[in-house]
């Protein structure tokens, strides 16, 4: 025991394993505790809501028996003779007033829950009620919808109840109900608010203390165990609202009232749509819980203590094989009494462990570095034709000439294409990773066939040096290849061109086959950006030379003069065609010179307004860029497309000052010959040199109106003037504008200024009158 003491003062870990053991402990008797508390708590909360529930229910039932005999005692008085001799009698009868007491003071007496049972004869202003009690005016000015109505009320009668209200649950019986006046008789029953207060107490041994109480379906109290509480409106308080919206027959829910947590139960009576309710404080509902939590914790505090004993033996069992481990660490550990600091096992174990391995991997990354760069450098210099023996030992070279045995090399150059264009949307790491990435697929994937090398040379290229046995390609080569453009292409979304060098023997050849597969790889201009090539599929491109198709030139010139876009794209696309059989320098000479002659051709356009040629230098440049014959395609397509463009804009603006000129002339003639009334489009449009419809078509894009509009409005106006200015008739004015029909006039005027012309000639003179006054 003292062993285990010495070591949880002593060591770090003993400490913390046994400190966790204890937190595992305490947290799950902790928890435990907590649950098995919280399910008797709520148990008990639901048998104390059953009973409540139970004892709501009888006091509804209670409370419907008393209201059934009331509709009992009502009936029986509305069928026997002497009451209805009495409620029909028109003459004071103080002997009959006397019997009708002594028969309904009987009933009273009978039913000790009814207080007083009175009749009220409006004919006589007769009253006669068993106790003694004046009668309340108002109830004669309720608006009755059934024979029997309830009316809670307070009633103060001097020298009654020590000068205190009394309270009564009224219920009212009209014998005459259909029609009801006010002149007709009234039975009134009063049930005191006491008697269910008392039923309440009863049946659920209710004092004071408890919140029991009746509402109707407004949330007006009808009794409580707060007299004072007495037709109160609760219906403001939340939990009251609650119990209204939910509308069940019996429902029990939690809430806070008055900053204290409380059950509330209720209970719906079938016969007098009344609620029962019940609110009990939590606080209240378990008397003992305050013991039973003191018990609780008590229990929990016990078995803490003895989870602390057994983490105490659980760690020392644990801890055997760490301290084992830590003696072959330390072989002359500080003694555990001495006055040392304590010792932290795991921090020391993971510095000395960290400490060799990091030096294992150190030596290990130096070595594999150096070595993997000094063949990148060896390889680099094979393919430029240069010697590192003055840089590097030759025993390292002859290591790696080993390796790189051969006796026959071939190269393979990778280009991806459309790396500039993804170099917009992919950062500086991001190409380098993609380089990378093809370095170590071309590797793995070409490894198979032979010993293989991948450099990654920068820019779009990546260069493989493969050694075979032979001085023949093998067949596996190209399905490889497939493959990597395929992987490529499926996971990178990048296309790689590939150029397969000529086969050369001895390393010192190396060079010519790099030289090879970059001259072979260009040829991807005209076979595409997947295209896989070697001297076999070049061969007749550098052995043909082409002229320059100066006939397709010129084709293309007239079809682009003619703006004929169909034509212009079949003559680019012979073009293309035509210059593909050559090699890719000639491919891109005649396209050059193909863009030369159409800038030189078309110059004048640069006069066109708005017009720009500056585009011409960046389409050079274009082509000389371009990895494919159809971005040379679509580069010729746009660049004809702008000149077709701006021919047609200049011929449209040539019109357009050629319309306008005819358009105003037009005009003038309007203008000049109004009056007469044979002017016509006909007639205008023989003078303007054009047939009718395309003048009215000019005419209504220059103007936004029709000849004949503009000809009328024209017309209007003068005649407005003269309207204004003159005392001429209207028919005079009408045919001086050239229109000699009075009625057209007139619908005319009035449609585009909205008076007549004898209304229009009354407004102008009242204005040059006014302002002759002012």
């Amino acid at each position: 025991m003292r062993t285990t003491i010495n070591r949880l003062v002593r060591y770090k870990a003993f400490q913390k394993l046994t400190i966790s053991y204890f937190l595992l402990v305490l947290l799950t008797v902790s928890l435990l505790s907590g649950v098995l508390f919280s399910l008797f708590s709520r148990s008990a909360i639901k048998e104390i809501e059953r009973n409540s529930r139970a004892m709501l229910s009888q006091i509804t039932y209670a409370s419907d028996v008393v209201y059934n005999q009331v509709v009992t005692i009502g009936n029986t008085l509305l069928i026997q003779p002497e009451i209805l001799s009495f409620l029909n009698e028109k003459v004071e009868d103080k002997v009959s007033n006397y019997h009708i007491f002594q028969q309904i003071e009987q009933i009273t007496n009978v039913n000790p829950y009814i207080h007083s049972i009175g009749i009220h004869r409006p004919s006589t202003g007769t009253t006669v009620d068993t106790a003694g009690l004046p009668f309340d005016a108002s109830l004669t000015t309720l608006s009755a919808k059934q024979y029997m109505e309830f009316h809670p009320r307070s009633l103060k009668v001097p020298g009654r109840n020590n000068g205190k209200s009394l309270q009564f649950l009224t219920f009212l019986l009209y014998p005459n109900f259909s029609p009801r006046t006010t002149g007709n008789p009234l039975i009134y029953i009063n049930v005191e608010e006491q008697s269910i207060l008392t039923t309440i107490r009863k049946i659920s041994s209710a004092d004071a203390a408890n919140n029991v109480f009746v509402i109707n379906n407004e949330g007006k109290v009808l009794s409580h165990t707060d007299s004072n509480l007495f037709l109160e409106d609760l219906s403001e308080e939340e939990y009251v609202r609650k119990i209204l919206i939910e509308n069940h027959e019996e429902s029990s829910f939690t809430t806070t009232i008055s900053d204290q947590r409380n059950l509330v139960t209720y209970v719906k009576s079938e016969e007098l749509d009344w609620y029962f309710v019940s609110v009990s404080p939590y606080s209240e509902l378990i008397s003992n819980i305050d013991q039973l939590r003191g018990i609780t914790l008590l229990v929990t505090a016990g078995i803490v203590l003895a989870g602390l004993l057994l983490s105490v033996l659980l760690t020392s069992n644990m801890n055997r094989p760490l301290s084992a481990l830590l003696e072959k660490v330390m072989p002359n550990p500080a003694h555990p009494a001495s006055g040392l600091a304590p010792i932290d096992e795991y921090k020391l174990m993971t510095e000395v462990f960290h400490s060799y391995h990091e030096r294992e991997k150190s030596m290990q990354f130096v070595i594999n570095h150096s070595s993997r760069t000094v063949r990148e450098h060896y390889l680099h210099a094979l393919l430029r034709g240069h010697s590192l023996e003055h840089y590097v030992s030759s025993e390292i070279l002859k290591d790696i000439g080993e390796e790189v045995a051969g006796p026959y090399f071939g190269v393979l150059v990778f280009r991806i294409n459309e790396l500039e264009p993804l170099g917009e949307r992919m950062e500086g790491k991001q190409q380098s990773l993609l380089r990378f990435a093809l370095g170590n697929i071309a590797k793995e994937m070409l490894e198979p066939i032979g010993p293989c090398d991948v450099l990654i040379m920068g820019g779009s290229e990546a260069v493989a040096i493969l050694q075979y046995k032979n001085n023949q390609l093998p067949e596996e080569l190209w399905p490889a290849l497939r493959n990597i453009q395929s992987f490529l292409n499926r996971y990178f979304k990048v296309t790689v061109s590939i150029g397969i060098g000529d086969i050369s023997c001895g390393k010192g050849n190396i060079p010519s086959s790099y030289t090879s597969a970059q001259q072979y790889v260009k040829y991807r201009l005209i076979y595409g950006k997947e295209a896989i090539l070697d001297a076999i599929a070049t061969r007749h491109h550098v052995l043909t030379a082409l002229s320059y198709p100066s006939a397709y030139e010129k084709k293309l010139i007239d079809a682009v003069q003619d703006g004929k876009p169909e034509a212009m794209v079949s003559a680019i696309e012979e073009f293309i065609d035509k210059i593909s059989g050559g090699s890719v320098h000639q491919v891109i000479t005649f396209s050059t010179q193909l863009m030369l002659s159409l800038l030189k051709h078309f110059d004048y356009l640069q006069h066109v307004p708005d017009s720009n040629f500056n585009d011409y230098l960046q389409a050079v440049t274009d082509i000389e860029r371009a990895e494919d014959l159809t971005e040379i395609r679509n580069l010729f397509n746009r660049y004809c497309s702008t000149i077709c463009t701006l021919i047609e804009d200049k011929n449209h603006w040539l019109n357009a000052q050629k319309h306008n000129i005819l358009i105003e002339k037009a005009q003038n003639y309007i203008h000049e010959h109004y009056a007469e009334p044979n002017i016509s489009l006909d007639l205008v449009s023989s003078i303007a040199g054009l047939s009718p419809s395309y003048l009215g078509k000019l005419f209504k894009g220059a103007t936004r109106q029709s000849f004949s509009e503009y000809l009328n409005n024209t017309r209007l106006e003068r005649a407005k003037e003269l309207l204004a200015s003159t005392s001429e008739t209207a028919a005079r004015i009408s045919e001086a504008v050239g229109i000699y029909n009075i009625t057209y006039f007139s619908t005319l005027f009035k449609k585009k200024y909205g008076l007549t012309p004898s209304a229009f000639r009354e407004q102008e003179a009242m204005k040059s009158t006014v302002s002759d006054e002012e």
